[in-house]
C-alpha cells in the first residue's frame, strides 16, 4: 500500500510548481541515506518517504515499507490510470531488484515510471523514477540514469 502512496506522491509533485524546495546533497529515510542525484532537489521527506524534484516532468521518489506483494501493487496502479508496459529482474552490485515499468498519459503529457523494488533485510523500499524522456535508459549501469546515483550511494544505518 505505501508503494501506491509513494507513486502517488511522485505524480502530484511532477506537477506541482512552486514549492519550496530544500537542497541538500543527502536525503535520510530510516534507515537509509543516499546521495540526491545531480539536478535533483529534495522538495518533502519524512520517516517513510523522500520526493525529489528536478523539473516539471522529472521527479524521484524513494519509499520504504514496501509490501512484497507486487502484483497487488501493481493492478492498483494500474487501475489508477497507468499502463504496465513490463516487469523484470535485474541484478545490480549483488543487489536483486525488481523493476516494473509503467506509463501514463497526463495532461496530454506521456509519463514513464519505473518502480526499482528492493527487497533488504533493513526493510523493503522503492526508488520511483518519473520522467517524459521516451528515450530514459532504464539501465542502472547507465550514467544517465538518475536512480543509480541512488544505488551506489545508498547505505543502512
Amino acid at each position: 500500500m505505501k508503494l501506491n502512496k509513494a507513486l502517488l506522491l511522485l505524480v502530484a509533485l511532477v506537477f506541482v510548481a512552486g514549492v519550496g524546495i530544500v537542497v541538500a546533497e543527502d536525503a535520510t529515510v530510516a534507515p537509509y541515506t543516499f546521495t540526491v542525484p545531480d539536478g535533483y532537489s529534495v522538495v518533502t521527506s519524512d520517516d517513510t518517504t523522500c520526493a525529489l524534484q528536478k523539473d516539471e516532468f522529472n521527479a524521484i521518489s524513494f519509499a520504504t515499507g514496501v509490501g512484497e506483494d507486487l502484483e497487488a501493487a501493481k493492478q492498483n496502479l494500474i487501475s489508477q490510470g497507468n499502463t504496465f508496459v513490463e516487469e523484470k529482474d535485474i541484478n545490480y552490485d549483488g543487489m536483486d531488484i525488481k523493476l516494473q515499468s509503467f506509463t501514463k498519459d497526463v495532461g496530454g503529457t506521456k509519463l514513464f515510471l519505473y518502480n526499482y523494488v528492493m527487497f533488504a533485510d533493513q526493510g523493503n523500499f522503492v526508488v520511483t523514477v518519473s520522467t517524459n524522456d521516451a528515450s530514459f535508459n532504464d539501465d542502472l549501469h547507465a550514467d544517465s540514469n538518475p536512480a543509480k546515483v541512488i544505488f551506489d550511494s545508498i547505505k543502512a544505518s
